[in-house]
């Protein structure tokens, strides 16, 4: 008896302890980031986190569907809604998929010239730093299908939008710049 209550309670501690998912952020401080960035109060902070993480499971899911056609989403709200984009031509029905916050539709729309794997492959390269070499961050914005590269200097700033025609011609991608905050250490 003694070696099955041992069993049964090793077995049950294993599998919490391979169940246990990492923690979500502390609410209060992911409430006050996005009231920050975004510009809203706490109440309209709270809400957009609650979509975000009704909807994370919904955007992996598509992810996984669509592979290297998945272009980025863009989420509207009154009613909540899902625009995926997909790379190339292939049309796809939309759906409804349930979440937390109930019922979303999720509409299709091809076209995207680029996958947000594309993207992310452009970024890792170091090819835009050929031309960019003292960008503070670039990024994939899929929901844009951009890369987005961030620049603290204001002259260097308005050089590189003076190139930005040109390598996005010579990359075949959308570029935004952005001025950014000076790094303190």
């Amino acid at each position: 008896m003694k070696t099955l209550t041992l069993a049964c309670n090793l077995l049950f501690i294993a599998t919490r302890l391979g169940a246990a998912e990492p923690p979500a952020p502390p609410l209060n401080a992911a409430v006050k980031r996005v009231t920050s960035s975004e510009a809203v109060d706490e109440a309209e902070a709270s809400r957009r986190i609650a979509e975000r993480r009704a909807l994370a499971p919904v955007n992996a899911a598509l992810v996984q569907e669509f592979g290297d056609r998945y272009a980025g989403r863009v989420i509207t709200r009154d009613p909540l809604r899902m625009t995926v984009h997909l790379k190339g031509a292939g049309a796809v029905p939309g759906r409804i998929v349930t979440t937390a916050m109930g019922p979303v539709q999720v509409r299709f729309v091809p076209g995207a010239r680029h996958s947000s794997k594309d993207l992310q492959q452009i970024v890792a390269s170091n090819r835009l730093r050929s031309y960019f070499p003292n960008a503070g961050g670039m990024g994939v914005n899929a929901a844009e299908s951009r890369i987005d590269i961030s620049v603290v200097d204001p002259d260097t700033l308005k050089a590189y939008r003076a190139r930005q025609a040109e390598v996005e011609k010579a990359l075949g991608v959308h570029l935004h710049f952005k001025r950014s905050a000076e790094v303190r250490l």
